[in-house]
């Protein structure tokens, strides 16, 4: 009772292409044939009401697209139409009549002729088409079709599903036409949907009962061909359509269920259909209607037979004929068949990318347990490895594994050098220093630079061969001289041509051949400069003694005698005349036991001769004295004017108390007393502040003075 179908189930990759190939052949020899069988058909320009000729001709040729595509007719192209008419010397000017149209199809050779009419009011397009045998003049089929809305949704809905139904209608061919259903195999199905204004309504297909629909749409997926199509209501006329399913099409009809007198639902038999299958979840089509997944009961299925159809991703449809007994019970049980295998794909190294059919699947190792059957194209991809590209068939339940050595795009490279620490370069970019080795360089040429200071630069070009191993030696040409440098002072910095070389003393400075400039610099010292021709191996020894900086320092006291002493060093007795001295800052300190001390500092510059001329002086009588005592006035009057300016705030608080009292007392004579006291003690805040002012002026004075008696004391000619 069960039946199982597999379209393709190869035994293995040679007998599949075989198998391929052969279909492929015949089907370019049946193609020829399978056109031939179609009928020929022409399509007349549309007429149009309420709208432009170039619209309604744009409508024609949309409509003569949509029909193509359902292959069921050879329609004739619009350019070989006018070219045959013409040369018959036929207007189709003013061609709209059913004769003419006839007449048209004979000159034309073809079997039907197709015309029609849209028109436009308003926003409401309407679409007439009807298709005609020119052999008998007979209309076989026609549509009406009424849309309100924008044109862009008339052509691209409307005029579609026109073409659908007329090529669904029109009886082309009635072999087959409501007969016993048989078992075979369904490569394709079509849909055909009907928008009821009532419901329930009973379902006939092909003259046998299906079901109870109890929505007001009623939705079938039906196999390719020819199939009449009845629904019935109690109270209302049946409906019944004969229409072509089309594959992979949905054709939609809209019904208005009129009432009348309709066939008695009670005189329909029926019985039980449970549908069962492993594995469960599956759709299941009875006669082509969508009746759930399984498992799932068909409580009201009518007598006689049906098709069943069962269908779940990654698994062969199912299609069985079960034939149902009045009040009886069938228990179906489909067994659907793996249409997947298993796929592990390895790969050394791992980590590979893995696409099937240019789609990422993830990265090796990978298993992916439920593979669609088919051929596939796998590719693998991994920095540095040459892609690996090959095809594979899937079969069902099978389990395979793929294990794929990538190829290595890449090679070693080891550079050494004798020095080391050359710099290397490849394509201009720098790389590292020798020795070095690339364990993992894209296989290709590449332009190696290698370079060191004072050595000759070496360029050569290189290949990297995949999975090879190069290794570059080189001997490097020495391009230097050698230079030893003494002198004075120790630690003075030596610049040679501009480069910091060290500081004095050091041996076998190596210097690029050719004219070098040495400089030796140090603090209070001055620079010296000189040249010498380095050529490759020579070996130079210079001392160089940089002279100091100096200036001269002249010391007389009066009256002579007195201690000499420069930055904490003593340098004897006064009158001295101190001579290259180093260029800087000092500190000059002049002190004897019977006068006062004296402090300079100064700045020697280069050949600078400073002279200090210093009368010494006891404290009686002194400037110093003359200092102090100006600091003592200045000191008291500071004292007093801060006396002064406490004494002024605090008068300024015991006001602003006051006036607090005189505004919270509720005594008149309390508040006169605090108000008379406030504005007494802010008068005499004020005065006082006043005489602090005037009292600070003369401390102004005084510091000017301190600071002229300073320069005096100090003073240096």
């Amino acid at each position: 009772m069960k039946i199982l179908y597999r379209i393709l189930n190869p035994i293995n990759v040679q007998q599949t292409n075989r198998l391929i190939c052969w279909i492929f052949l015949m089907s370019l020899c049946l193609s020829p044939l399978i056109a031939q069988d179609l009928p020929t058909v022409a399509i007349m320009e549309f007429e149009s009401s309420g709208m432009s000729e170039t619209d309604a001709s744009n409508i024609t040729s949309r409509f003569g697209y949509e029909l193509s595509k359902t292959n069921r007719f050879r329609i004739t192209e619009r350019q070989m139409m006018e070219e045959i008419l013409k040369e018959q010397q036929f207007q189709l000017s003013g061609c709209t009549s059913s004769e003419c149209v006839i007449q048209v199809g004979q000159l034309l050779s073809v079997k039907y002729m197709i015309a029609g009419e849209v028109s436009k009011t308003f926003d409401l397009y309407s679409l007439h088409v009807r298709i005609i045998s020119v052999e008998s003049g007979e209309v076989i089929a026609q549509v009406i079709e009424d849309y309100e809305g924008s044109v862009r949704d008339f052509v691209t809905g409307t005029v579609r599903n026109a073409a659908l139904k007329l090529a669904a209608e029109a009886r082309t061919s009635r072999s087959g036409s409501g007969g016993e259903i048989t078992k075979k195999v369904i490569t394709k199905t079509g849909q055909v949907s009907f928008t009821l204004n009532i419901s329930p309504v009973n379902v006939f297909i092909d003259g046998n009962y299906s079901g109870e629909n109890t929505t007001k749409t009623v939705s079938l997926s039906l196999p390719m061909g020819d199939h009449t199509i009845k629904l019935s209501a109690p109270g209302h006329q049946d409906y019944e359509k004969m229409i072509s399913i089309l594959p992979d099409q949905n054709i939609e009809y809209t019904v208005e269920m009129q009432p009348g007198t309709a066939e008695s639902v009670s005189d329909i038999s029926t019985g039980i259909v449970v549908i069962r299958s492993i594995p469960e979840g599956a759709r299941v089509y009875f006669d082509g209607r969508d009746v759930g997944t399984t498992p799932v009961q068909i409580p009201k299925a009518g007598a006689g037979k049906h098709l069943l159809r069962i269908e779940k991703t990654l698994h062969h449809d199912y299609l069985e004929e079960i034939s149902v007994q009045p009040d009886g019970i069938i228990q179906a049980l489909a067994e659907l068949d793996a249409a997947f295998g298993s796929l592990t794909i390895i790969s050394t190294p791992d980590g590979a990318v893995i696409s099937l059919n240019e789609q990422i699947k993830g990265r090796t190792p990978l298993t992916i347990n439920e593979l669609a059957s088919g051929e596939y194209e796998i590719t693998i991809t991994k920095d540095l490895y040459h892609i690996h590209t090959e095809r594979f068939i899937i079969t069902d339940g099978s389990n395979n594994t793929r294990n794929i050595t990538l190829l290595p795009a890449f090679g070693q490279l080891l550079i050494v050098t004798e020095p080391i620490g050359a710099s290397i370069y490849l394509d201009g970019q720098i790389k590292g220093q020798t020795p070095a080795s690339f364990n993992e360089l894209p296989s290709g040429t590449y332009t190696l630079r290698i370079v060191k200071d004072l050595y000759q630069a070496v360029e050569s070009a290189i290949t990297i061969e995949d999975g090879k191993k190069n290794k570059q030696d080189y001997i490097l040409e020495s391009r230097f001289g050698t230079l030893n440098i003494t002198g004075t002072p120790i630690g003075a910095q030596v610049i040679i041509n501009g480069n910091d070389a060290g500081v004095l003393p050091f041996r076998n400075y190596k210097v690029s051949a050719g004219l070098a400039e040495i400089t030796v610099k140090e603090d209070m010292f001055h620079d010296k400069t000189l040249s010498r021709q380095v050529n490759i191996g020579d070996m130079h020894d210079l001392d160089i003694q940089l002279e100091r900086h100096t200036g001269t320092i002249v010391v007389l006291t009066a009256p002579p005698g007195a201690t000499v002493d420069l930055n904490n060093k003593n340098y004897g007795d006064s009158p001295r005349i101190l001579k290259d001295m180093p260029t800087g800052l000092y500190d000059l300190t002049i002190t004897h036991p019977d006068y006062l001390s004296v402090n300079r500092d100064f700045d020697l510059a280069l050949n600078e001769r400073k002279e200090f001329d210093i009368k010494l002086m006891t404290y009686a009588g002194s400037i110093q004295q003359e200092i102090d005592q100006v600091k003592w006035k200045r000191n008291i009057n500071i004292a007093s004017t801060g006396l002064l300016g406490i004494t002024a705030g605090v008068m300024k608080i015991m006001s602003i108390k006051a006036y607090q009292d005189y505004e919270n007392t509720t005594v008149t004579a309390d508040a006169l007393d605090f108000y008379d006291k406030a504005n007494s003690l802010n008068k005499l805040s004020g005065y006082i502040g006043i005489a602090a002012g005037l009292s600070a002026a003369p401390i102004i004075k005084w510091q000017l003075d301190i600071g002229k008696l300073y320069g005096i004391l100090y003073g240096v000619r």
